[in-house]
């Protein structure tokens, strides 16, 4: 089962999304996790074939959308949710690309996870209006993208 990075209900987002298993009635815990493995096996393979081809036949259409999320991500100001989500995702993309080589992908893990609402509220201590809250999100990744 493919969902949105939220779970269930939630709509995919960013090119991010979650895999799980939809029957484990009468599995065992062995063959569920060999049964999800052998899915993300296949699926790997695929993504791995469709960069191969995207990068031959598109290469600087690629190169040109992953370097504007990069610039975006590290100058701008102000920054929603989504508009974030999508550029890390085009970033994370030029990273295992390799169209970007000096930003590691644990950092590019870690915009994912800081760019989050409630991440933001617990770095700033306090709830905030939605101005606010860009706000700090675009300083947030920037602090994180100016060590690269």
């Amino acid at each position: 089962m493919v969902r949105g990075m939220y779970g269930e209900g939630s709509r995919p987002a960013s090119n991010i999304f979650q895999i799980s298993n939809q029957v484990t009635l009468g599995k065992t815990e062995l063959e569920i996790v060999q049964d999800l493995s052998d899915v993300m096996e296949q699926l790997i393979m695929q993504e791995r074939v469709c960069r191969t081809k995207l990068k031959q036949k598109f290469h600087i259409v690629m190169e040109d959308r992953i370097f504007r999320a990069y610039g975006m991500l590290k100058h701008s100001r102000i920054l929603a949710q989504k508009e974030a989500a999508d550029a890390i995702s085009d970033l994370r993309l030029g990273v295992q690309m390799g169209y970007i080589e000096h930003i590691p992908s644990q950092k590019v893990n870690e915009l994912i996870l800081f760019s989050q609402p409630a991440f933001l509220r617990k770095f700033a201590q306090r709830d905030m209006n939605e101005l606010e809250e860009k706000v700090i999100r675009a300083a947030a990744i920037r602090d994180i993208l100016d060590t690269y």
